[in-house]
C-alpha cells in the first residue's frame, strides 16, 4: 500500500530499476507503440539513456507503470517515459509515479523538473497541470516539434 495524495492503493509497490531492466524495456516499448498509434508515426525504438533512473510500479506483482528521472544540469532534472499500462489506468497510479519521481528528485538535490509530452495526450497534460507543472517553451530537442508540449515545476 502506498499513500498518494491522501489515498491508499492496495497491491501497489515501487522499486528502483535501471534502463536495462526487463520491466522498463517492456513498459517503454508498449508506450512507444501506443504513441506511434496516436501520432501515426512508425519510428524505430529509441534507446534509453544510461543515466536515467527508473521507478517501476507493480500492481499485485505485475509491472503496471514506470517513470524515469534524468539529471540535466545543476538542480535540473527531466521526467522521462512516464507510462501506465492501459489495463491499470483509472486507478490514480500516475499520481503515485509522479509523487515518487518528485521525491527522488528532491532527495537528489534537484530543484526543478521539466518534461515533454505530446499535445494530443490530454490526460497527461491534465495530470501535469493539476500537479503544479506549468507550460514552458519547448527546450532542446523539442524546440521544433509541433506535437510537443513542455512543462516545468519548481520543487
Amino acid at each position: 500500500m502506498l499513500p498518494s495524495s491522501g489515498m491508499v492503493i492496495e497491491g501497489v509497490e515501487l522499486r528502483a530499476a535501471a534502463p536495462t531492466d526487463p520491466d522498463v524495456l517492456a513498459l517503454t516499448a508498449a508506450q512507444q507503440a501506443e504513441l506511434a498509434g496516436l501520432y501515426g508515426e512508425d519510428q524505430p525504438p529509441v534507446g534509453l539513456h544510461p543515466d536515467i533512473s527508473f521507478t517501476v510500479l507493480t500492481l499485485d506483482g505485475t509491472a503496471a507503470g514506470c517513470v524515469g528521472l534524468q539529471p540535466v544540469a545543476a538542480g535540473l532534472g527531466a521526467i522521462k517515459r512516464m507510462y501506465v499500462a492501459p489495463a491499470a489506468r483509472g486507478l490514480r497510479l500516475s499520481r503515485v509515479l509522479l509523487d515518487a519521481v518528485e521525491s527522488e528528485a528532491r532527495s537528489g538535490g534537484l530543484t526543478t523538473l521539466r518534461l515533454e509530452t505530446g499535445h494530443l495526450q490530454v490526460e497527461a497534460i491534465a495530470l501535469y497541470t493539476n500537479h503544479g507543472y506549468r507550460p514552458t517553451p519547448p527546450y532542446p530537442p523539442f524546440e521544433n516539434s509541433v506535437a510537443s508540449a513542455c512543462f516545468a515545476k519548481d520543487l
